[in-house]
């Protein structure tokens, strides 16, 4: 059951998509998305290969306080762009959009299954129909914890524009007979030409509905707090470059009169701090240009 639908900018869809905060982020950069697990410490980014201008997805974890050099999933295609990576809570089951392996045109939805044992993903299969189109299918997504799942495509868009389908995952796939539906019929339901022609129980799509209300009034909330605290970060850091300011020039002005021993000891003490300084400075403009966006988004 399609329970609602939104028309994005297909640049930036991802924030428009409400998942609960347990099954993990999602961001989206140039048109390539990463996923990173609700633990933090598994992460899987779509990479673009200017070389073969083919997008892989990228497999990463945070060990010692960083992120490892992102390398290509092992089972996934090499041979065709793949995009959007969204893995359920279980760590294993992956969803991900690829084209020219098996895809009915342009981008379709894939899933595959980790195995831990051999250190790769199972040959990925095609969704299939209303999954999978001639059009461009780019993103599915189930939030478990909230029980809908988002499903992305630009099949009757204009250029630069998606829908976000939401809709009600079922517990098992069903399978319904082809001879009780017209051939009509049965093109309208696998292209989604209206929603509501899934609508078969209006107390189910009701609740489904106010939960969807509510996650993505979670989201919001979550949003503004994480501008918040960014803010605050982002003047700890002014604090912090304008402190070592103040400590280079008091340096400087010692190492002008400074005897011969006392300025080789200065010497790396001031280079030390120069560097950190601009390492501060880059840290602050980032920062200070993800914050004016964020405050063009609102």
């Amino acid at each position: 059951m399609f329970i609602d639908s939104l028309v994005v900018d297909s640049a930036d869809f991802m924030r428009f998509i409400p998942i609960a905060k347990d099954c993990g982020t999602l961001v989206q950069n140039n048109n390539l998305g990463q996923f990173t697990n609700e633990l933090k410490d598994f992460r899987l980014t779509t990479v673009f290969d200017a070389k073969d201008s083919i997008s892989h997805i990228c497999v990463s974890d945070y060990i010692g306080n960083t992120w490892t050099t992102p390398v290509a999933a092992k089972g996934i295609n090499k041979e065709a762009s793949a995009n959007y990576p969204f893995m359920m809570p279980d760590g294993t089951t992956l969803y991900f959009s690829q084209k020219g392996a098996n895809s009915l045109g342009g981008y379709d939805i894939f899933v595959t299954r980790y195995d831990g044992s051999e250190g790769t993903f199972l040959k990925p299969e095609n969704l299939g129909m209303p999954f999978a189109s001639t059009a461009n299918d780019y993103f599915f997504a189930i939030d478990e914890f909230n029980n809908l799942g988002y499903f992305v495509t630009d099949r009757h868009q204009p250029q630069g524009k998606v829908c976000i389908y939401v809709f009600i995952p079922n517990e098992t796939r069903q399978v319904y007979q082809s001879e009780a539906y017209s051939e009509t019929e049965l093109r309208a339901l696998a292209d989604i030409n209206c929603i509501a022609k899934t609508w078969d129980n209006s107390n189910l799509r009701k609740t489904a509905l106010n939960r969807y209300r509510e996650a993505r009034q979670t989201a919001n909330v979550t949003r503004q707090k994480v501008i918040s605290e960014f803010s605050s970060e982002l003047d700890d850091l002014r604090h912090q470059a304008e402190v070592l300011n103040k400590a280079l020039r008091m340096a400087r002005n010692y190492y002008a009169r400074a005897n011969k021993s006392e300025r080789q000891t200065l010497r790396s003490e001031i280079l030390k701090s120069e560097q950190e300084l601009e390492q501060l400075q880059l840290e602050i403009r980032k920062k200070e240009k993800a914050e004016q966006n964020d405050t063009l988004l609102q």
